[in-house]
């Protein structure tokens, strides 16, 4: 933690670090106050209606998003659009070359905008047909879900309007103002969402999630284009390139031909392309729990896995996700370190040097893995035992006391440990690898667990309640396999004194700790099934769950007193914080 502390200020001591770390600080507040808002429809909606919404027509709208623009962004974003050091002309006429492409996103949003609305009109019957048991369906439903496709689609499009000034505020790093438009389209979306759902029938409650998303679409570009317009230069529209030599309108090759080679870089087109193309089936394994349920399960189903993915998620994103990142950077800044002591003159320097770094960074690998197997620890042992009451505090009485709904956030607080150990030990992969053939092997390894994926998470859906959490943990497992692979190998090559078993061991919690964890486990176990029932209302509701929640307060406060006395690093290392801050 201490080390994370110090990555994070160092960020913060350059402009551009200063920037970026601005804008995920907002980003972070405004997508907070969404989640905040959105509660509030959740409590409107019913499961069938937030699973048409959240699954087939999100992974419609991502799908349709991500083809028309990841490509654009990954390409156009690697130049700082600024001239080069070459002649002024020649400069600017790369610079708009370069705006030529990017505004090429909008005619090919169109497109795909347009055959994602055929794709829905064509399929949503057989979305329709897919019940779960205990669904009906009627003609007011196959409307509502036709019209809300037809939003999302032309959402889509909307969105694709603003690509150009997007990609200028990333050459740009000015990721302050990209927030900020997120951030208040996320707000109108869920503000828009719950207003829509108070005014609409409930038959027409898909269509409400439509209208939203427009909104979400239209604000977000509109933000977008007063900004480009009030920067200096203003918008940075498509131009007609030509080259400073004359032209002879006699010859065949200065038509149409000439005058698109002219205007557009070809190099950045294949590029977009490339692009495109590779992060097709990253898009893939992404979006995979949102393919199968829409091929598989039904729109309750669907939307009982889209509550319990928000909430369980919600951990992942403020919690895990920041340790993750600010590990990367700090085992990179390791890594850097040592590569520049091995290039030294000095043998026997550069060897001591080496050995002690490496000594170093082994201790903080294990240090991070040992608490992120804490944290997932927590949630596995401790919070799955909460879930109900945490489900009716933010979505009210409908969804605290729904049995599915309940279990499925439960299954996800396991998933939580699993996606705990992935993060940190891929963040060592990617933070310390030097070589294409390292991030290569890497990437053939997810290709493999994701067709792993493919093949276990039918069955698994099929004979299991939540086989698609069950699928997610089996290949978070896998992924994390081959990482600590990986670690092992590299601190081995370092000449250090390591053993897989050893890299494990030194990784793992302490054996008293886990047992003091099986024991809170046990113990909330027993305090739900006998002092909390989620059909309770009114003050009986609150008592029994403050007993079950003060059961859940002493379990967590021994077992942190039990990590306290056997993790001496850790204790180390809060002791360090502490100090810290009060000095």
């Amino acid at each position: 933690l201490p080390h994370l502390i110090k990555v994070w200020s160092i960020m913060t001591k350059s402009k551009l670090g200063l920037t970026a770390a601005r804008g995920t600080l907002l980003s972070i507040a405004l997508r907070l106050a969404s989640f905040i808002l959105s509660q509030a429809t959740v409590r409107f909606v019913s499961a069938a209606a937030l699973g048409k919404a959240s699954v087939p027509l999100e992974l419609l709208l991502g799908t349709a998003l991500f083809v028309s623009r990841e490509g654009f962004r990954l390409a156009l974003t690697k130049e700082s659009g600024k001239e080069s050091d070459a002649d002024a002309k020649d400069g600017r006429r790369m610079e708009q070359r370069m705006i030529n492409v990017s505004w090429l996103s909008v005619p090919l949003g169109a497109i795909i905008s347009m055959i994602a609305m055929y794709m829905h009109l064509s399929t949503c019957n057989h979305n329709i047909a897919i019940e779960s048991e205990g669904e009906t369906k009627s003609e007011y439903e196959l409307l509502d879900y036709k019209m809300a496709g037809v939003l999302y689609c032309f959402a889509s499009f909307v969105e694709s309007l603003s690509e150009p000034l997007v990609i200028r505020c990333l050459q740009q790093m000015d990721v302050t103002t990209k927030a900020k438009a997120e951030g208040v389209a996320l707000v109108m979306k869920s503000v828009s969402c719950f207003g829509c759902l108070y005014i609409l029938s409930s038959n027409w409650a898909v269509s409400a999630f439509g209208i939203s998303q427009l909104l979400y679409g239209i604000t977000f570009t509109t933000i977008m284009y007063r900004h480009g317009r009030s920067i200096e230069g203003g918008i940075q529209w498509p131009k007609r390139v030509t080259e400073s030599t004359t032209i002879n309108p006699y010859k065949s090759n200065s038509g149409i031909r000439q005058s698109f080679t002219q205007s557009f870089d070809y190099q950045q087109l294949h590029l977009v392309l490339v692009f495109t193309l590779q992060g097709l089936f990253k898009h893939a394994l992404t979006e995979a729990d949102k393919i199968v349920l829409s091929a598989l399960a039904g729109s309750y189903d669907q939307g009982i896995y889209a509550i319990a993915s928000s909430y369980g998620g919600l951990a992942a994103r403020l919690l895990l996700q920041p340790i993750e990142e600010n590990a990367r950077l700090l085992f990179s800044r390791q890594g850097a370190l040592m590569e520049q002591d091995k290039q030294s003159d000095s043998k026997s320097t550069t060897s001591a040097a080496t050995s002690k770094q490496l000594v170093e960074m082994q201790n903080t690998y294990s240090f991070l893995l040992r608490t992120v197997c804490l944290i997932g620890l927590l949630f596995a042992t401790i919070a799955t035992n909460y879930t109900s009451i945490l489900l009716r505090l933010l979505a009210g009485y409908r969804w605290g006391s729904n049995s599915k709904a309940i279990s499925a956030l439960s299954a996800f607080c396991v998933y939580t440990g699993f996606l705990s150990l992935n993060g940190i030990t891929e963040a060592f992969v990617y933070g310390v690898a030097r070589s294409g053939k390292d991030i290569g092997q890497l990437s053939i390894v997810h290709a493999v667990v994701g067709v792993i994926f493919a093949l276990i998470s039918p069955g698994l859906v099929a004979k299991f309640q939540h086989g698609l959490v069950a699928a997610n943990c089996i290949c978070m497992a896998l992924r994390s396999a081959y990482s600590l692979y990986f670690a092992w190998g590299y601190f081995a090559n370092g000449k250090r004194n390591s053993s897989s078993i050893r890299l494990i061991f030194r990784a793992v919690p302490h054996p008293l700790v886990v047992i003091a964890f099986a024991v809170s486990f046990a113990a909330t176990r027993a305090s739900r099934d006998h002092f909390y029932d989620e059909t309770l209302e009114g003050q009986t509701w609150v008592l029994t769950s403050l007993k079950h929640i003060g059961v859940g307060i002493v379990c967590a406060c021994g077992t942190f007193a039990v990590t306290l006395r056997k993790e001496a690093d850790i204790r180390q290392a809060i002791k360090g914080l502490l100090l810290k801050q009060t000095l």
